[in-house]
């Protein structure tokens, strides 16, 4: 079946990608610390030294103290606590807090990094980067196929403690809105929203997670799914990003039932009038979610942009074809309901993403090359077919490190660029 990538703990690959992340940056003992934010344990003689005048700038304004989370997850503190004379090194300290569902213990660690332009890089075995932008810095893990990110934003050296409040960590704000009836009984759908500073209001994005791989681990249905580089992508451009939790999941209410076998321990099921039984009740789960979220103070006004990962990728097109006057555009990355493991894919994929070229607007097909759910064939097919029936749309086609073509949204630097063209073409948004 098709899975969920994002957040995304729930994909074994990405849930080693975390964690290798993570305890590859641990230091190898745990010093004495003294206090703590957030979770994130602090030594006890913390300070930022002054810039010397012989450093030049942009070395200079890395040090300070840097707060964020990593995959808007796992709250993490950098200090850069001197730059030294020549502005080519310095000395930080990393701070990290627990993460159970890892087996990441909270932990800090202090040691070198060097300065190359705009770019600190810390130094030892599993090296991250970070790239200063105004008062941020954008953090990246990179090794072989593992990819995290992060976003971290200065703060005041005193302002590393408990006590502090209304900092920002670059993770999301959790809302629930009002969702489809269920049994007579109304639910609440628990949404994860990423909004830039101010007031707005902004133009808005709703993104739809996929499954949870084959549906045959109930713990995966409660894990809060949201796309982290995305987001994170498009607040910098000024959008909100919502990522509504279907039925069932994350800490929704009601019955996650988006086409099980009938005997629920087999997981998804490929039977054609199943699976899209399932699709249609996801849809009204969205239609409510962004009926709520449109009547936002906060949300501007007019038609939005619609989106997803696997599962979410082909909702949103379907949407788009059914409310084409709510929607402006479509972010499909690797859209598809049921895998080829299924005889039926062909026809269930067809028909979901089909009903989607009712939508007159441009829509992005963002697919890679060696994806275990659906052959890079496959989905040009679907593609075609949605082009033929009507629909207006721009397909790519990415080779993935590692081979792991279901993970493109993962690989910000594939994608960054064709998004950003997109939403560009899309021209200015209403405001109310």
């Amino acid at each position: 079946m098709s899975a969920a990538i994002w957040r995304w703990s729930h994909n074994p690959m990405v849930r080693r990608s975390v964690v290798i992340v993570l305890m590859a940056l641990c230091m190898a003992g745990r010093p004495a610390q003294a206090g703590e934010i957030r979770g994130v344990p602090l030594p006890d003689n913390l300070s930022v030294a002054a810039v010397p005048d012989s450093v030049p700038q942009p070395a200079g304004s890395f040090a300070g103290a840097w707060i964020g989370t990593w995959s808007g997850l796992i709250p993490h503190v950098l200090v850069v606590e001197r730059v030294d004379p020549g502005g080519e090194t310095a000395q930080v300290v990393y701070a990290l807090a627990a993460a159970p569902e890892f087996r990441i213990e909270r932990q800090w660690r202090r040691g070198r990094a060097t300065i190359s332009g705009n770019t600190l890089t810390l130094e030892g075995p599993a090296p991250a980067t970070y790239i200063l932008e105004g008062d941020t810095l954008q953090a990246t893990f990179r090794r072989d196929t593992v990819r995290d990110y992060a976003r971290l934003h200065r703060v005041a050296l005193a302002d590393l403690t408990d006590a502090a409040r209304g900092l920002d960590w670059s993770e999301p704000q959790t809302t629930f809105v009002e969702g489809p009836v269920e049994n007579g009984v109304p639910t609440r759908l628990e949404v994860a929203l990423f909004r830039p500073p101010g007031p707005g209001p902004f133009p808005l994005l709703v993104f739809n997670h996929g499954s949870t791989g084959l549906g045959r681990d109930p713990a995966r249905f409660t894990r809060t799914d949201f796309a982290f580089p995305l987001a994170d992508d498009l607040v910098r451009r000024g959008w909100m990003v919502a990522f509504p939790q279907r039925r069932g999941r994350g800490r929704s209410d009601g019955l996650y039932d988006e086409g099980f076998d009938p005997d629920r321990s087999k997981g998804y099921t490929c039977d054609a009038p199943i699976a899209l039984a399932g699709a249609e009740r996801a849809l009204a789960d969205v239609e409510a979610a962004v009926a709520a979220l449109r009547r936002r103070d906060d949300v501007a006004a007019g038609p939005i942009l619609v989106g997803g990962q696997s599962r979410g990728g082909a909702l949103a097109v379907a949407f788009a074809g059914r409310h084409p006057d709510l929607v402006r555009g479509v972010l499909n990355f690797v859209g598809g309901w049921v895998g080829e493991a299924c005889a039926s894919a062909a026809a269930v994929n067809g028909t979901l993403l089909g009903s989607g070229a009712a939508f007159p607007g441009p829509t992005l097909w963002l697919y890679g090359r060696h994806d275990a759910y659906y052959s890079l064939a496959h989905s040009r097919r679907t593609f075609d077919a949605f082009r033929a029936a009507g629909g207006t749309g721009e397909f790519l086609a990415f080779d993935v490190p590692g081979g792991v073509g279901h993970a493109v949204g993962w690989y910000r630097e594939l994608w960054q660029e064709p998004v950003g063209r997109y939403l560009d073409g899309l021209g200015p948004t209403s405001a109310r």
